[in-house]
């Protein structure tokens, strides 16, 4: 990663606190950390969309990564390094734990939580019927 990599991610609104830049790349650190899949999937639809989900899927996803970014310190630290003087990947680690706390924190208190990514659209649903809708004046 550029040292300036960090300029072209998108903000991420969680319940309107605003996360750290490197939040966005919550699925990269999910990958990193071989999270199960639905987990993975979850904070892929973090990054890429904006969404609403229930406050204990999100605790359950939040808390699942970070254990696995415990776990997986070291090998994540050197996934990110580009050098052996480069500081970033720290920054990076210390980013995501804070964003992961913050979304805890957040829905400890709610039944659903919310979040904007920033220039990302809504997140598709899978509408059985195409979600086409046409409204008529009766």
């Amino acid at each position: 990663m550029s040292a300036k990599s960090h300029e072209n991610l998108k903000a991420i609104r969680f319940e309107g606190e605003l996360l750290p830049t490197w939040a966005q790349l919550l699925d990269l650190a999910a990958r990193l950390c071989e999270a199960p899949e639905e987990t993975r999937q979850w904070f892929s639809k973090l990054a890429n969309y904006s969404g609403v989900d229930d406050a204990q899927t999100v605790t359950e996803h939040c808390r699942l990564l970070r254990t696995s970014l415990k776990e997986y310190r070291e090998s994540v630290l050197m996934e990110l390094q580009r050098g052996r003087e480069d500081r970033q990947p720290s920054q990076i680690l210390e980013a995501w734990t804070y964003a992961l706390e913050t979304m805890i924190q957040a829905a400890h208190t709610r039944d659903t939580c919310s979040w904007i990514t920033e220039g990302a659209e809504d997140f598709p649903t899978d509408d059985a019927c195409g979600g086409d809708i046409t409204l008529r004046r009766v």
